[in-house]
C-alpha cells in the first residue's frame, strides 16, 4: 500500500462530520511521545501515517524538551513535562499539534503560547471518568471507615461511640464541581449507597437534581452542610485556591476533605489552619503540592497521620490510559489530516464545543 493509500485509509476512518480546516495534510515528520507507560501498539496508526517515533526514556527538563521538539510535527504529551512558551517556540516551524493525555492540560501546556504559534492543543476529556470516580469513591469509603488507621489492628480500638464510623447512607457528601466525573461520583454514591449528596457548580444541573435527587447549594453552604467534601474541579487560574480560608472556616469539626482533582484548588495555608482547628479531620490528595512548597512541608510534618497522599494515580488504570491514548492519537490524526478536532482547547475550542467535557 502506497503512502497516499495509507493516508486515505486513515482519513476514511475518521469522523467525516469534522469540518476541514483547509490546511494541507501532514504525512511525515517526527512524533515526540513522552510517558513511559504508553503502549507502543497504540501508536502504530501514526507510524503508518509516516511519522517517525521519538520516545525519550525519562522526564524531560524544559531545555531537553526544547531540543526534542525541534523538527517535530506532533507531540503526544503523556509525561510530566512542562510545554512552556520557550519549548513550543523552538518547534514553531514544524509543530502542528500537542495532544495532551488527560484533562489537566493547563498545568502542563502553555495554551496561550500555542495559540499564538498556531499550534493546536487537544485533551482527552471523559476517558478517565470511571477510573477517577471509582478511585474517589474508594477514598470516601477508606476515610469514612478509617481503614488505613485500622490496618494492623487485630481488634477494634474504639474509645467511645463517637469514634465509630457511619454507613454512607447516613453521610452528607458535598461535591464541588458537577462535570463528567463529579456526575459519575454522584451516581455511584446515590445509586449504590443511598448517600445524601449535595453539590456546587457554576451552572445548576437541574435534570441531574431530579434524576439523582441531588441538592444544589452555594459553595459556603455546601461546605457547612457536608460530612465529606469532595473537590472535583479542573485546576487552572480561575480555580486556584478556590477552597480558601473563608470557605474552610464554614466546615464543621470532623469534616473529611477529598481532593482527587488538583492540589492547587485548595489553599495549603487554609488547609493547615482548618486541620489545626479540627475542622478538617482527614484530608485526601491524589497528587500533592510542589516539593518546594513550605506550606505543603508543614502539612506533611504536622498532620502526616491525617493526610492520605497518592501520586496522581486516580486516572491510571490500564483501560483509562488506553482510552486516553487512543483519543489523543485520533486527535493527532485529525489535525495532521487538516480536520478540526472535537477535543481542541484554547483558541480552537470554539469550533465544536459540544464535544468537550462539561464545565465544573
Amino acid at each position: 500500500m502506497s503512502q497516499t493509500e495509507v493516508t486515505r485509509h486513515i482519513t476514511d476512518h475518521l469522523d467525516n462530520s469534522f469540518p476541514s480546516t483547509g490546511e494541507t495534510p501532514v504525512t511525515s515528520g517526527k512524533l515526540l511521545v513522552t510517558g513511559a507507560w504508553i503502549d507502543r501498539a497504540r501508536l502504530e496508526s501514526l507510524e503508518r501515517l509516516g511519522l517517525r517515533l521519538r520516545r525519550p526514556s525519562h522526564v524531560l527538563t524544559e531545555e531537553e524538551l526544547e531540543h526534542e521538539l525541534k523538527g517535530a510535527v506532533a507531540y503526544l504529551h503523556g509525561g510530566e513535562e512542562r510545554a512552556t512558551a520557550a519549548a513550543l517556540l523552538s518547534a514553531k516551524e514544524t509543530l502542528k499539534v500537542v495532544a495532551f493525555v488527560g484533562v489537566g492540560y493547563e498545568s502542563f501546556v502553555d495554551v496561550a503560547a500555542a495559540d499564538d504559534l498556531d499550534i493546536v492543543v487537544t485533551s482527552t476529556p471523559g476517558a478517565a471518568r470511571d477510573s477517577v470516580a471509582t478511585f474517589t469513591v474508594a477514598q470516601i469509603i477508606n476515610t469514612n471507615w478509617q481503614i488505613v488507621q485500622q490496618l494492623g489492628n487485630r481488634y477494634p480500638d474504639w474509645d467511645n461511640p463517637d469514634e465509630l464510623p457511619h454507613e454512607l447512607s447516613a453521610r452528607k457528601i458535598g461535591i464541588v464541581g458537577m462535570g463528567t466525573i463529579g456526575t459519575r461520583i454522584a451516581e455511584i454514591l446515590r445509586q449504590a449507597f443511598g448517600a445524601k449528596v449535595g453539590y456546587y457548580s457554576r451552572t445548576r444541573k437541574e435534570i441531574l437534581e431530579k434524576e439523582l435527587d441531588l441538592e444544589y447549594q452555594p459553595l459556603r453552604e455546601l461546605v457547612a452542610w457536608s460530612d465529606i467534601l469532595v473537590v472535583m474541579v479542573p485546576g487552572n487560574e480561575k480555580t486556584k485556591y478556590m477552597i480558601d480560608a473563608g470557605i474552610l472556616a464554614e466546615a464543621r469539626k470532623g469534616t473529611i476533605l477529598i481532593n482527587t482533582a488538583r492540589p492547587s484548588v485548595v489553599d495549603p495555608e487554609a488547609l493547615y489552619t482548618s486541620m489545626e482547628e479540627g475542622r478538617i479531620s482527614l484530608a485526601v490528595f491524589d497528587g500533592f503540592y510542589p516539593k518546594d512548597s513550605e506550606a505543603a512541608a508543614r502539612l506533611l510534618e504536622d498532620f502526616g497521620g491525617r493526610l492520605l497522599v497518592t501520586g496522581h494515580i486516580a486516572s491510571h488504570t490500564r483501560e483509562a490510559m488506553d482510552r486516553m491514548v487512543n483519543q489523543a492519537v485520533r486527535s493527532i490524526e485529525n489535525v495532521l489530516n487538516g480536520l478540526t478536532d472535537p477535543y481542541a482547547v484554547g483558541a480552537r475550542s470554539d469550533r465544536l464545543p459540544e464535544a468537550r467535557e462539561s464545565s465544573p
